[in-house]
């Protein structure tokens, strides 16, 4: 056995390693689960589970938004959009099986709405949460080997495995499929497959609309690329029909529906990790200055800053040249920084990717920047469900008969969140979420600068 032989067999046996312990972490963590989101996971199965056939079992959650909203728009409560399912229909393509499972194994699903605002802890058997778990382990899994295969070393292998802001979107909703999805993308357009790498990318879109910001990166470097410009044009546009092509496919059977998410989308106020909701904290209760500062977080406001991120971006990735994997991560952090809801797992994606960037172009700037987009959300989140909350679902299920207290100190944080000066802990943390956000971008640019200036000197 020779030397070589030994080693690489020894680096794969411990990768091997580093994915059964991640998916031994993940298995212990099951029990957990968000409050709300929980509730929208559990409703989703037993949804799903009505119909044997797909394509009309999956139109039912976007039906029953539409019905939620419409009760809960003329009781004058929260919103005029029910808080369900509002999302692309990939993931509930993956869940229908599941949820079958769920029932041929004798497990039973009764849907159960509660009128919103509200802030609730259903209590979710152990078998149900594996199942809604299991897309977002074999999601995370797909990602440890997609990072391998793009030359992260094991080192920051296991610092986004065991990351605790991973962990947590893992228990809380299904992100890690979107991100896998981005991922693919991203390992098929460096290595020149441009078409393949707008398939995932649709494919992620279809999961959570986030991998599209990606998709002008896929044409910018098929048009760079060093083939005759009649092929690059001519590829330009096969991949922007096939991924078009590949997101209607998936989309289609309930389009009405992604339509009517659409517009709750575009409809909601500034929320969240986004800086849409700072100005109206700044203001306070009674400022004289209220109703102008309230404007900045409408929703048509909103809806106009999120383009105008996105093509200063576009302009960076442009004018400094960046690499493929540095501009998919510049768009997906301009993406959070012009977004109007933020809500804490959406940085998984800027996690990703900057760790993808830190082992390739490691500086002192992207590890504190990459500090904070992980530590900003975790600590909102940990705030805002809050940290407590995730181990409720559980601990009901163990002990039944704690339900009522656990109501109790529900409705104790609730009234805590509606203080005004509750609100300041929030704005904080999102400042320091957006520091995060400008100091990755300057340490991409600064190392593309660097970057290009050894070139012109070579």
């Amino acid at each position: 056995m020779s030397r070589r032989w030994w080693r690489v067999g020894w680096r794969q046996d411990e990768f091997a390693r580093l994915v059964l312990l991640a998916v031994g972490v993940r298995l212990l963590l099951v029990p957990l689960t968000h409050t709300w989101d929980g509730q929208t996971w559990a409703n989703v199965f037993a949804e799903l589970a009505r119909s044997g056939n797909p394509l009309d079992a999956i139109h039912q959650p976007y039906e029953t938004m539409r019905e939620l909203s419409l009760l809960t728009a003329a009781a004058g409560r929260h919103t005029d959009f029910y808080e369900y399912w509002a999302y692309p229909p990939l993931q509930l393509y993956v869940y229908w099986p599941l949820a079958h499972l769920y029932t041929f194994l004798g497990g039973r699903l009764d849907p159960s709405f509660v009128v919103q605002p509200a802030m609730i802890a259903p209590s979710l058997s152990a078998g149900l949460l594996l199942l809604i778990h299991t897309p977002n382990i074999v999601a995370d899994v797909a990602a440890l080997y997609l990072m391998r295969a793009l030359g992260v070393s094991l080192v920051n292998l296991r610092r986004y495995a065991f990351n605790p802001l991973v962990l947590l979107v893992g228990i809380w909703t299904f992100d890690a499929v979107m991100v896998a999805f981005l991922l693919l993308g991203l390992y098929w357009a460096e290595r020149g497959r441009p078409t393949l790498s707008g398939v995932a990318i649709a494919l992620g879109a279809a999961t959570k609309f986030v991998p599209l910001v990606a998709l002008p990166v896929v044409l910018l470097s098929t048009l760079d690329s060093t083939l005759p410009l009649r092929r690059r044009v001519a590829q330009c546009v096969i991949t922007l029909l096939t991924c078009l092509g590949v997101l209607a496919l998936v989309v289609w059977p309930v389009v009405d529906g992604v339509v009517y998410v659409v517009q709750f989308q575009l409809q909601r106020f500034g929320a969240g990790l986004s800086l849409a909701q700072t100005p109206t904290t700044l203001a306070g209760p009674n400022g004289d200055w209220r109703p102008p500062v309230d404007a900045y977080a409408s929703a048509e406001l909103g809806g106009l800053v999120l383009p105008l991120t996105l093509l200063a971006g576009s302009y960076l990735v442009v004018r400094w040249r960046l690499s493929v994997n540095s501009a998919f991560f510049v768009l997906v952090l301009a993406f959070l920084a012009g977004a109007k809801v933020v809500n804490e797992p959406y940085a998984l994606s800027a996690l990703a990717l900057g760790t993808i960037e830190l082992d390739r172009r490691p500086t002192s700037t992207l590890e504190a920047g990459y500090l904070l987009l992980w530590l900003a959300p975790f600590a909102y989140a940990m705030l805002n469900t809050p940290a407590w909350a995730f181990l409720l679902s559980g601990l009901q299920w163990a002990a039944p008969t704690l339900t009522a207290g656990i109501d109790m100190w529900l409705h104790a944080y609730r009234t805590f969140r509606s203080l005004p000066e509750a609100r300041w802990p929030y704005t904080l943390i999102t400042v320091a979420f957006d520091v995060g956000i400008c100091t990755a971008v300057w340490s991409v640019l600064r190392s593309a600068s660097a970057f290009r200036t050894v070139q012109a000197r070579g």
